[in-house]
């Protein structure tokens, strides 16, 4: 007699989790089914001009006022509780180094935010309510306090270290043909390791990335000693795989990254 298995998806800070209700074996294949929003949920959700965002942040924290030596923050900014780690981890590598005059600028925005700056500025300098990263509460705005990004000392080490700890520059000044927006050099967002390690190695934007991973289906790369298996998958199975992490993409499929021994 076949036995049947229900595993119920839980969503937590961007990751999803799987617990047993009851059990089943079907030719010894588990099939995990997705709530119907969990395409829209993870760190590797595209939001663009052309890809709305479908589902706020559930989880989100301020950062606080003491979370690093050598980064000014003047007001309440918010930001997906499952970054906020990651990022204090860059900051504190980044004074190691010697930079010491980070400043948060922008963080989670709210619709009505949102809606506010793209009327006061245009396109030139905001994105329509809903169209925008800042939505998400997986990116940010790092400034200088001692100048502007695009000469700060600042700017230079985030462009060579950020991807270390999951974030990207997410509008590089010659990627303007791909994503539509000017450089950005403040403009940061978190996507996780390895994907950011593999992003900055093969000089992808995330829209890139998605089309690259789309193409292959499956991709394997080791990072700082882990050997990561990438599938890109419209449908979510499971071969009994032990999964690292699984993130939609907010437009058709999920990215489903697990740790091979």
């Amino acid at each position: 007699m076949k036995k049947i298995i229900i595993l119920t998806l839980i969503l937590i800070s961007g990751y999803f989790f799987f617990y047993e209700n009851s059990s089943t074996t079907i030719d010894n294949k588990l099939s995990i089914h997705a709530t119907s929003n969990s395409i829209h949920n993870g760190n590797l959700i595209v939001v663009n001009k052309y890809t709305k965002l479908q589902q706020d942040p559930t989880n989100l924290n301020v950062i606080p006022k003491n979370f690093a030596n050598n980064v000014l923050i003047d007001s309440d900014y918010y930001i997906e509780e499952g970054i906020l780690e990651p990022l204090r981890q860059m900051f504190q590598a980044a004074e190691a180094d010697g930079i010491y005059h980070f400043r948060i600028n922008s963080a989670y925005r709210d619709e009505q935010l949102q809606a506010h700056l793209y009327e006061e500025n245009g396109s030139d300098y905001a994105q329509p309510a809903g169209f925008s990263e800042h939505q998400t509460g997986l990116a940010l705005d790092i400034g200088s306090t001692q100048g502007t990004m695009d000469t700060a000392p600042e700017a230079t080490w985030l462009a060579e270290h950020a991807a270390e700890f999951g974030f990207i520059l997410r509008y590089p000044a010659h990627k303007f043909h791909v994503t539509g927006i000017s450089f950005e050099p403040w403009h940061y967002r978190y996507v996780g390791l390895p994907h950011s390690i593999i992003m900055q190695e093969k000089d992808l934007t995330l829209e890139e990335y998605i089309t690259f991973l789309k193409q292959k289906t499956e991709y394997s790369q080791e990072v700082n000693g882990v050997n990561y298996f990438i599938q890109y998958v419209e449908e979510l199975t499971n071969p009994e795989a032990n999964y690292f992490d699984i993130s939609g993409d907010n437009q058709n499929a999920y990215i489903v990254t697990t740790i091979e021994n």
